[in-house]
């Protein structure tokens, strides 16, 4: 991602606008999805969706209104066909125009994306040979060992005096470039860790095929593990501080990594951003990891107490900026401002240790949202606190975490809703990298999606994958390795070093922006529209590269989809929550007694406390009958707060004799704030799931069962599938 100066000649094509064809997600879509085509203006008024392989048309429509966009220059007509939910193999047809690339509709269909997106972490592995059982063709030696790397002039102190030895192994070759950087670093390992946090269930059962695959662990977690251990190695032990970057002087020549040049590598300068990255990364790894003593001993404690002398570091060194000692020209990751990597760490140590005095240190109401990036980190506080709001102490400010989260996804919808190309990003986004703001509009969306279920939001955020995968002006999918028009020829050393033609697979390329920073050493640009100012050659760091930042919202973006595409696309938004609200009241129809027991409370309790075990859950369990408590339990790491949330939820499924997820999920369909419903005073009663009615048939409700510590559906579906195994209920409920 770094600015390399190459004189190459390549075999590489420059991109050109791609106006007279359809453009698609060229590796499809989920049944559930929202499916668009972008289509050129003067072609016909309707199109037809048609079996790749020939036949009749299964889907017909007329084509949306011309409008312009500002970035491509274009005027486009959008074709919708949602309506398509019959899995199969389909292209587009438009008169006057080619058939649209083959796409499928499928069930589980970004499954491969998803693991690939994370694969590309593996191939990007430091200090180890990537074994043809994992890595396949793109097999490699071990490069750059970092076993015995100099500590540079600038990072120089009475412990470590400059020339000192240290080792600084494993972790990620940043990008196209062979170096390590923390800011970078930082908030791809963090993206790798919340995604398994939101959704633990599809990570569980996404294998990769790495070494550690199999040993009980995730393998989004020991990808992140191998990031993880270098980080660790980047803080030195004496002060709490850490090193901004491991580098050599100069960029490495366009070689594999075990044949790049041999001179020595250095950690160079501790700085504020650094350090903050750190801690925000590590508290965030220290609650990922706990459930994992026995695969990773310790390492939970080890990474929280880094973490905290990170952030102790930080605030003795409030505004040590990085600049380039000038012997060193590799990539800078300079920052002018730390304020929000001040506010996300405070934020992730909050919500690891639940100590006030981090929440405090924020400064919420002086911190906005906006979509992340590595030099602003500001959003990913909001994103942890919005996942964890419901374990939060009783300082944060529940209304005022949703409103932070709301409010950009709406700023970002409302540009998706008025885009011609049906994209939440404006021109001036196009940025170095602006796939990767593509796809962290995406992931700040389904926050928002995921804290109030407005549709609006899911399907913004599918548009921006759908133009990462083809839905954008030149036609490429931009993952190397996917769809009919892939981008070929990445600024990768490894790619291009390799005996490979085909690139390293899974990897998002920077994409088109106007600045062409390279175009001295490129070919020309086809035009320097945002949208259309693209190279594919392997000269063009500055539209062409690949980096862990940028592919890490990719992984994050292909699971959440994944995992919150409604399953019954044929129905309406209405619907679907009316559906989900009669699912509801079938739980609380068929999880009911016959009697209700002391010992029976005790063996359900246990079983719940089991099952979060099994799953590596941390929860708080409450079972009570008519006011008498007769189970209560809180695991190792649950936080006295959960009692709190245990009191509020069950007085809410004790009033209204539903399941407080009941009430949620009632109030998000009315469009109310389910934090402020009338009437339920929000220090007694909380509309969030985990309260479920005992219910003794003939005889009414007795009691609750409550849970808290994960998001509100999942203590919910806690609940819920303890009961229908103890009750023995057939079917789906």
């Amino acid at each position: 991602m770094k600015r390399l100066f190459l004189t190459l000649l390549c075999a590489a094509g420059g991109a050109t606008a791609a106006p007279g064809i359809v453009k698609v997600n060229q590796i499809g879509f989920l049944p559930g999805s929202q499916k668009l085509a972008v289509v050129p203006q003067d072609a016909g008024a309707r199109f037809e969706v048609v079996p790749a392989a020939g036949g009749k048309p299964v889907f017909s429509g007329t084509l949306g209104a011309p409008a312009r966009w500002d970035a491509s220059g274009e005027i486009v007509r959008i074709a919708d066909f949602t309506g398509l939910v019959a899995p199969g193999q389909y292209r587009i047809k438009v008169d006057g125009l080619p058939l649209s690339d083959a796409f499928p509709v499928r069930p589980d269909n970004y499954r491969a994306l998803s693991a690939a997106s994370l694969k590309a972490f593996y191939f990007n592995r430091t200090a180890i040979a990537l074994a043809p059982q994992y890595a396949g063709a793109w097999a490699r030696p071990a490069g750059h060992p970092d076993d015995k790397v100099v500590v540079h002039a600038s990072a120089a102190s009475g412990s470590r005096p400059a020339g000192t030895v240290i080792a600084s192994s494993k972790g990620w070759y940043d990008a196209g470039d062979y170096n390590k950087y923390l800011p970078s670093s930082g908030i791809s390992t963090y993206t790798l860790l919340v995604a398994f946090e939101h959704y633990p269930r599809w990570f569980e059962r996404l294998d990769v095929n790495i070494p550690e695959s199999g040993n009980g662990v995730p393998d989004v977690i020991d990808e992140a593990m191998w990031n993880l251990a270098w980080m660790l190695s980047m803080q030195d032990p004496a002060d709490g501080g850490v090193y901004h970057k491991l580098t050599n002087l100069k960029f490495d020549a366009m070689v594999m990594p075990h044949l790049a040049q041999k001179e020595p590598r250095y950690v160079v300068a501790k700085s504020t951003s650094a350090a903050l990255d750190f801690a925000a990364t590590m508290a965030a790894a220290s609650r990922v990891l706990a459930p994992y003593q026995k695969q990773y001993p310790g390492m939970a404690a080890k990474m929280l107490a880094a973490s905290e002398a990170a952030w102790k570091w930080a605030q003795a060194n409030p505004a040590v900026l990085f600049k380039n000692p000038p012997d060193v020209v590799t990539g800078e990751y300079g920052d002018a401002r730390v304020d929000d990597e001040f506010a996300w760490a405070a934020a992730e140590l909050y919500i690891t240790t639940g100590k006030d005095s981090y929440y405090t240190a924020m400064q919420p109401e002086t911190v906005s949202s906006t979509y992340p990036a590595w030099d602003d980190v500001r959003g990913l506080a909001w994103m942890s606190l919005a996942h964890h709001r419901e374990r939060l102490t009783p300082l944060a400010d529940r209304k005022l975490i949703a409103a932070r989260v709301d409010g950009l996804a709406e700023r970002l919808a409302q540009e998706w809703r008025t885009s011609g190309y049906r994209v939440p990003m404006k021109a001036s986004d196009f940025v170095w990298g602006s796939n990767a703001v593509m796809l962290n509009q995406a992931m700040m969306l389904l926050q928002g999606y995921r804290l109030n279920g407005k549709r609006d939001y899911l399907l913004a955020s599918q548009s921006a994958l759908d133009y990462v995968l083809g839905r954008n002006a030149l036609g490429y999918s931009f993952v190397t390795g996917f769809g009919a028009r892939p981008s070929l020829h990445p600024h990768h050393r490894p790619s291009q070093g390799d005996s490979v033609a085909a690139p390293v697979p899974g990897w998002v390329t920077g994409g088109p922006q106007p600045f062409q920073q390279d175009k001295a050493e490129c070919p020309p640009y086809p035009s320097t529209l945002p949208a259309l100012s693209y190279l594919d050659h392997v000269c063009s760091f500055a539209s062409n590269e690949v980096a862990i930042n940028w592919n890490a919202p990719l992984v994050y973006v292909s699971a959440a989809l994944s995992e919150l595409t409604p399953k019954d696309p044929s129905m309406s938004d209405k619907e679907n929550t009316s559906t989900a609200l009669d699912l509801l009241r079938r739980q609380e129809a068929l999880l009911q007694f016959e009697r209700f027991s002391n010992e029976m409370a005790l063996d359900i309790g246990l079983k719940l406390v089991e099952r979060a075990k099994a799953r590596k859950q941390v929860v708080t369990v409450e079972i009570a009958r008519n006011g008498q408590v007769l189970f209560a339990h809180g695991m190792e790491g649950a936080p006295r707060d959960h009692l709190d949330w245990i009191r509020r939820k069950s007085n809410l499924a004790n009033r209204t004799g539903h399941s407080s997820f009941y009430i949620h999920t009632e109030a998000v369909q009315n469009g109310l704030d389910h934090d402020a419903i009338p009437s339920f005073d929000p220090r007694e009663y909380a509309a969030h799931g985990g309260a479920f009615p005992v219910v003794v048939k003939g005889t009414g409700q007795v009691g609750t069962i409550t849970v808290s510590g994960l998001p509100g559906p999942d203590d919910h579906q806690l609940v819920v599938d303890v009961l229908k195994d103890y009750l023995e209920v057939k079917g789906d409920i």
